[in-house]
């Protein structure tokens, strides 16, 4: 920078959104009040506001004399110039004395130190913002007509960081902004978030985050699958779900469509945000009274220690349910309709749903119906719904479309009674499944009697996929030289075989 008369010329930097750089600029300004004596004790790149330019005298490219400390960014500050009169440090600087500012103001909320500099450096967007809003106040020369704690005059002239501080205690959101974005809540959900959230202490919420974060771990899970289950859970819902359920298919459909789809929920990545963002009141339970509780009271009923998380994770409005009023009463109604204290943990752990009033409420449709209409007896049922849980999350009109295909192969109610207790996930095919296997049966010459007594022997072969599993058995039997009637004999005396393992069972035998 140099001065000759009253003219002032000095090196500017402007950011161009198309080429994504900075170029340099020669400008000449008339500001006669400026002053541009050097100071050789100051070093680095530093940014000074003119306000009144005249003309742009040449520009280049050449960028051998700007300082490294000088970084590209697309957002804030458009002006940069380079000499040693300087107002504000390079947008590096900036953004470093913010993060400081915000986690002072955190310790200041009863946030430890190591807490409050991890908060401050993982809310970039809120940093962000705070960084622009001073220097707009700074360019316009607005802070005479702001109001804050210390005054707009009194902060005029104060450090950036000073002035970071104050803007940030104006906004009163007692940290909560910062801290949602630092656990990867979408900055534009944060403000309804916090409507929520205003009367909570910050460190309380911190608190309630790290109990989330180690019970919805995933190495909690034991390798369990739960996007897997999800999606059947999903796929096997035929019953009208109630308030709970249906925000429970509206949280996993928005995941689903989502980058990562219902992955996230196995991996752990950014789960607790996308949680949070639906669900925010889970954030206002209390410790002590309901969180804690809940876990506890779901341990006793036999869930497995660390596999709560996956539980609530599966059915997230149990979160906010109370254990008196909501989850003792479910339990009970299983209890009542049969079912054994000890099963109730192992039921839970395979169908999450069991905590909707909706599913436990189909528990008596489901008895009614096979007593009335198939005269299977109710102990039966109840050990079916004990093996198979899922079966309460069918109404009886999808239970009768699969019935309907196994009474017509000659299946008599005893036989039916046998397959509800010991083979349920038999009841839970879809009818169009049922009916590839009974053609490929028939395919291979076996009539409506031979497939009714392969059905009463070994059920699980309607259960299995046609392609997969049962053809391939087959080919196995052609390749050894067993075809035709010779096939339909041993499949008629071993039926066990089609279920068996190729590469495990039958190959090295």
């Amino acid at each position: 920078m140099a001065t000759s008369g009253r003219m002032l010329t000095c090196s500017l930097l402007r950011f161009h959104e198309r080429d994504g750089q900075f170029i340099r600029y020669t400008v000449a300004t008339d500001w006669c009040t400026a002053k541009a004596e050097q100071k050789p004790q100051q070093t680095g790149a530093k940014i000074c506001r003119f306000f009144s330019f005249g003309h742009v005298a040449n520009w280049s490219l050449n960028f051998n004399a700007l300082k490294s400390s000088v970084k590209p960014y697309s957002h804030g500050r458009k002006w940069h110039c380079l000499g040693e009169h300087a107002m504000h440090d390079s947008p590096a600087d900036d953004m470093q004395d913010a993060q400081g500012a915000v986690a002072q103001l955190l310790q200041e909320l009863g946030v430890s130190k190591e807490d409050a500099v991890g908060i401050s450096s993982k809310a970039p967007v809120y940093i962000r913002e705070l960084v622009d809003a001073v220097h707009e106040l700074d360019d316009a020369h607005l802070w005479s007509s702001w109001q804050g704690e210390s005054g707009g005059s009194a902060i005029e002239h104060d450090t950036f960081r000073n002035k970071i501080l104050q803007i940030a205690r104006t906004k009163r959101d007692m940290g909560i902004f910062p801290f949602l974005e630092s656990i990867g809540v979408n900055p534009l959900s944060t403000r309804h978030i916090s409507r929520y959230l205003s009367a909570e202490p910050l460190t309380c919420l911190i608190q309630k985050i790290d109990f989330f974060k180690e019970l919805f771990s995933p190495a909690n899970f034991e390798g369990r699958n739960i996007s897997y289950m999800v999606r059947r859970m999903m796929m096997q819902l035929s019953v009208s779900a109630d308030d709970n359920l249906q925000q429970s298919l509206s949280f996993f459909e928005k995941m689903e469509a989502k980058r990562g789809g219902l992955t996230v929920l196995d991996s752990g990545d950014g789960i607790l945000a996308r949680l949070i963002e639906s669900f925010p009141k889970i954030l206002l339970q209390s410790m002590d009274k309901n969180l804690k509780p809940a876990v506890d009271f779901l341990e006793s009923t036999g869930v497995p220690k660390g596999c709560v998380g996956m539980v609530l994770l599966c059915f997230p409005p149990a979160i906010l349910y109370d254990i008196g009023a909501d989850i003792q009463p479910r339990i009970r109604t299983l209890k009542k309709a049969g079912i054994c204290s000890k099963d109730v943990g192992k039921m839970l752990l395979r169908y999450p749903w069991l905590l909707s009033k909706c599913i436990v409420d189909n528990v008596d449709n489901i008895t009614v119906y096979f007593a009335a209409e198939k005269q299977v007896p109710k102990k039966n049922v109840v050990r079916g719904i004990t093996r198979c849980p899922q079966l309460l999350g069918y109404s009886p009109d999808k239970l009768k479309l699969v019935l309907n295909q196994i009474n017509s192969l000659g299946i008599e109610s005893k036989t039916l009674a046998r397959i509800t207790a010991f083979s349920p996930q038999l009841l839970l095919r879809r009818s169009q499944d049922f009916i590839k296997v009974v053609s490929f049966m028939e395919d291979l010459g076996l009539n409506t009697k031979t497939m009714g007594k392969i059905l009463d022997r070994c059920p699980e072969i309607y259960a299995s996929n046609v392609e997969f599993t049962l053809r391939r058995k087959v080919e196995f039997l052609v390749e050894l030289g067993i075809h035709d009637l010779r096939l339909q004999r041993v499949l008629q005396k071993y039926p066990e075989f089609l279920v068996m393992d190729v590469d495990r069972t039958l190959k090295p035998r």
